[in-house]
């Protein structure tokens, strides 16, 4: 199964150290980001930009289709991973190529205008990476075309 674009499998950006995260994305076909000359405000709110600062972004015929910004902790591990992409996707087919057939049915929610998906400790799910739970995160809206935004991230507890 694979997804609309090359991200890594989670195993290979969530708890691992940073620059190991991002150079597993750059194996997969990204590059660091640079702001573009000519990105205009329309693409920057489809690709989330304006809410965060890309780390990395993937180029597709030369324009910018993707971006993806990671988290750390205190010890430098990543624990979040959010991904825009300008075209839409399947969120079954991304929970598939990310999680396999064992993350089950998600917890859905939401409505016409914005749609969201969940597979973790909320959905029943006991998906794991590095022995820490993980929640796999995706969201499909009306107004931007439904395109790619998950977010992957560690769940920890107290």
């Amino acid at each position: 199964m694979s997804l609309p674009l090359p991200v890594p499998a989670l195993d290979a950006v969530l708890v691992q150290p940073r620059r190991v995260a991002l150079d597993a994305f750059l194996r997969a076909g990204w590059a660091p980001y640079a702001t573009p000359i000519g990105l205009d405000a329309e693409r920057r709110r489809l690709l989330n930009i304006d809410l965060s600062e890309p780390d990395v972004c993937y180029r597709k015929d030369g324009d910018l289709a993707a971006v993806a910004h990671l988290e750390v902790d205190r010890e430098g591990l990543v624990t979040l991973v959010e991904v825009v992409g300008a075209e839409p996707a399947d969120p079954v087919r991304v929970s598939l190529a990310l999680l396999g057939a064992n993350a089950g049915a998600p917890r859905t929610g939401g409505g016409g205008e914005a749609r969201e998906w969940v597979w973790g400790p909320e959905s029943g799910a006991a998906l794991e990476v590095g022995g820490e739970p993980v929640r796999l995160w995706l969201c499909a809206e009306r107004a931007y075309g439904d395109r790619l935004w998950l977010v992957a991230s560690v769940v920890r507890r107290a």
